[in-house]
């Protein structure tokens, strides 16, 4: 099973000309995340919280999510690649788990969240969204057409990787602990990142069950790693009060 980490493509530059812009680095991208996490971290502390310990909605519709995706913590300067800006309109496309996942890690650096060794043993498994089955009628018990269930489809897919990638975080942090924890201490796309990341190799290898096919890039694993760890920081016993 191929389990490469590779900075995936996270963007997509919508309805620009030819003459646009080249569209953001990779680089660039992982800096305007960064900054994202910080400054929600900061604004909006108890929020930031509850986004990654029980969830937040992040959709702009909603109250919690035009406070997660305020204008002060998404700035635009750090996407810019000529002093214009682009020729078009950039839209953004990142799945909530990696607003989480940046959010998680400000969390712990502002927090200074550490896990404790003693008592992880004794904290319970996690729990995760599941996707919902697949739904071939409508409440009226009509078909619903195929692109429909395309839509459907698609969904159940991004919520079942980001499922699988919530229980593969919390199963190296359990196994790996302090080397967890040290990725989070490295700067972005640095040496030191790769080489963390590569150290938790085996452990990455042994948490992958027989069977399931995961996406794994730096972003993405250090984000589950995150969220995991300050889940796990924030938990408590099995028979504490709670």
């Amino acid at each position: 099973m191929k389990r490469a980490l590779r900075l995936l493509s996270l963007i997509a530059l919508v309805g620009a000309p030819a003459s646009a812009a080249e569209p953001p680095s990779p680089q660039q991208i992982r800096a305007f995340l960064n900054q994202y996490g910080e400054c929600v971290a900061k604004r909006e502390p108890d929020l930031a919280q509850k986004s990654v310990l029980s969830g937040a909605s992040f959709s702009r519709d909603s109250a919690e999510g035009k406070r997660l995706m305020q204008r002060e913590c998404m700035d635009p300067e750090l996407l810019r690649n000529q002093a214009d800006g682009f020729a078009g309109r950039l839209r953004m496309r990142f799945d909530e788990d990696t607003y989480r996942g940046v959010i998680a890690e400000a969390l712990i650096s502002k927090q200074g969240a550490v896990v404790d060794l003693a008592k992880l043993p004794t904290i319970p498994v996690l729990t995760y969204e599941e996707p919902r089955p697949l739904r071939t009628t409508d409440r009226e018990g009509k078909p619903i057409p195929e692109e429909g269930l395309v839509r459907q489809r698609a969904a159940i897919a991004r919520k079942t990787q980001a499922m699988l990638m919530g229980k593969l975080g919390e199963c190296v942090v359990r196994a790996a602990p302090a080397q967890s924890r040290a990725v989070m201490a490295t700067a972005i796309d640095t040496p030191a990142e790769l080489q963390t990341l590569n150290a938790l190799g085996p452990t990455l290898g042994q948490c992958i069950k027989a069977g399931e096919t995961v996406s794994l890039d730096r972003v993405s694993v250090r984000g589950a790693l995150a969220i995991a760890y300050y889940r796990l920081s924030q938990a408590k016993p099995s028979g504490a009060i709670q």
